[in-house]
């Protein structure tokens, strides 16, 4: 639709307005048009639509908004004493992204024969009859429903949302399993229970035949565990004992690996051999400095081998230093027996000069100097040794760049074949694990009193070696809205939890390969070995960046091929 705007319309005047004043004539012109507009219902109708539509704007605005300040402000203790609750308050096993968890397998079972059963992994449970009861108490006859799950690793547990740690006596302690269950039972949907005389007896196939693991069982009410004691480990090897020999292509791969590690050796030697081997540079040249007016100047022979820097300008003089407090102007006017001097507090810079005279000593700082003529002179020797020195600095520096570019390259090609390899051996190892025989495998038999998640776990305290104050920051380096941080030592089946954002008392074994994991807003970020190893060892304060983990798995072997677990 066009419309005509009046702008700079011209300014009506008191005789116009006068005309106009005629307000009966337009009262008597206005007509009665029906019921007032705000009775009309076109009117209601559009007045509801109106206002559902500025409450919904409003709503998804404040929402947004919401999700804004949980961003922007994570220094903001109101808002981080929030989202701390809001984390507490979840329940005892909570996954920690959305649609990635361990499935469970179904069996079916006659609650009035029991039966036993065996999982993919070799593990078996027998199921007594009239096992089952519902909430108050009373034997289920017919069809039972048990879902069952196992985790024999870091991702299972991490993806399963399972807690790793453990509160004994005022201490925590964190789990390193050596495998772990999961058996509910459900009748026509409904959740039921293990009658209070009967027990469900498990052989749990696990790769770690260490008697030192206790056996526990989640609490998801107190969310701790219960230490129930010891498991029972056996064995059905024709030997009678558990073995853990390699396959052919385990020790195929275990042989590579070495060599590898040799090689890793070798390029690091011939990269420090080639450095070593690059013309040494000359020493920097110290700028002159011209004398200062009222500052007290020694003239003083140097000798050139131990003070070679100084040798190549003439007529240097030592002017005593402002800090000289002991310095006093009667000590020019003296002969001194011995005069010598030696590096100051500052090499290169400053040096140490010494006054004898019978039993009267003194030591002086004092700086080189020059006068007149002098200082001219130095000057321009100092532009030229300093124009040969940093050409020589700018070869060198571009030697060691490509002996360092050359030594990256062949790393990192070394680093790609270890990888392969390493998924090679996991998969070799996942494979026999799940393929091999029962006879082949330990078992860790147990039995169930009740449903739940149980675990074969050894406590440990946190590792030691390396402990920062730290703040973890996303690829952009904004600080992470997060709780709950896992650290996973790969060479344990161990996970280390911390919490809050930043951590105090981050600690980790420098000399494993460790791998970071942490959540925010459902987005998984990551800090990978290779990426501890670059972090350097002591203690303090560091902001360690993570990275953001961009494509979605869909299962749990897809993260565990990501990470090389």
């Amino acid at each position: 639709m066009k419309r005509k705007i009046n702008i700079n319309r011209p300014e009506v005047d008191s005789e116009e307005i006068a005309k106009r004043k005629d307000f009966d004539s337009v009262l008597k012109a206005t007509k009665a048009t029906g019921k007032p507009l705000i009775k009309k219902t076109w009117f209601l109708s559009s007045l509801v639509v109106a206002t559902i539509a500025i409450v919904t704007t409003t709503v998804l605005l404040n929402k947004n908004n919401v999700y804004q300040t949980s961003i922007n402000d994570v220094n903001d203790s109101l808002v981080l004493e929030k989202f701390y609750k809001t984390e507490e308050a979840k329940p005892c096993i909570a996954p920690p992204i959305e649609g990635l968890n361990i499935p469970y397998t179904t069996y079916k079972v006659m609650a009035e024969n029991g039966g036993t059963f065996e999982f993919k992994t070799g593990s078996t449970f027998t199921v007594p009859k009239n096992a089952f009861v519902n909430q108050n108490g009373t034997i289920l006859k017919g069809e039972v429903e048990i879902r069952y799950r196992e985790f024999h690793d870091m991702v299972d547990v991490f993806v399963a949302g399972i807690p790793m740690t453990y509160d004994s006596a005022g201490t925590r302690y964190h789990f390193e399993s050596a495998g772990m269950l999961e058996m509910l039972a459900y009748q026509n949907g409904e959740q039921v229970y293990m009658a209070k005389d009967k027990s469900i007896e498990v052989q749990l196939a696990s790769n770690n035949s260490d008697p030192k693991f206790n056996l526990y069982k989640l609490d998801t009410l107190k969310n701790n565990w219960s230490c129930l004691g010891k498991d029972k480990i056996v064995s059905t090897s024709t030997k009678n004992e558990f073995t853990e020999d390699m396959s052919h292509e385990q020790i195929v791969i275990a042989n590579n690996l070495k060599e590898l590690e040799i090689k890793k050796s070798t390029i690091s030697t011939e990269k420090q051999n080639k450095v070593s081997t690059l013309p040494q540079l000359p020493i920097e040249p110290k700028k002159p400095q011209k004398s200062k007016d009222d500052f007290y100047t020694f003239n003083l022979a140097v000798d050139p081998k131990e003070f070679p820097e100084l040798v190549v300008y003439k007529d240097v003089l030592f002017e005593v230093g402002a800090e000289n407090k002991n310095f006093s102007k009667s000590m020019y006017d003296i002969t001194w027996d011995n005069a010598y001097i030696k590096n100051g507090t500052v090499k290169n810079e400053n040096y140490m000069l010494t006054l004898q005279k019978g039993n009267k000593k003194y030591d002086l700082i004092v700086y080189p100097v020059f006068e007149g003529k002098s200082y001219d002179n130095a000057i321009k020797t100092f532009q030229e040794k300093f124009e040969k020195y940093n050409s020589a600095l700018v070869k060198r520096e571009t030697q060691e760049k490509q002996i360092e570019a050359e030594y990256q390259t062949k790393l990192a090609e070394i680093k790609r074949k270890q990888d392969e390899l390493e998924r090679k051996w996991k998969a070799e190892q996942n494979n026999q694990f799940n393929a091999m025989d029962t006879e082949q495998k330990v078992k860790r038999l147990f039995t169930m009193n009740s449903f739940g998640v149980y675990n074969c776990d050894n406590p440990m305290s946190y590792p030691k070696g390396a402990n920062y104050n730290a703040q973890l920051s996303n690829n952009n380096g904004a600080k992470l809205l997060i709780y709950d941080v896992y650290l996973v030592d790969k060479s344990l089946n161990a996970m280390f939890t911390f919490t809050k954002n930043p951590i105090y008392n981050f600690s980790y074994n420098p000399q494993t390969n460790n791998i970071l994991w942490t959540v925010e807003h459902g987005k998984l970020y990551y800090l990978l070995p290779e990426d501890f190893k670059s972090l350097k060892n002591g203690s303090g304060f560091a902001t360690i960046q993570l990275k953001r983990v961009e494509q979605k798995f869909k299962t749990p072997e897809e993260m565990k091929e990501f990470f090389g677990i």
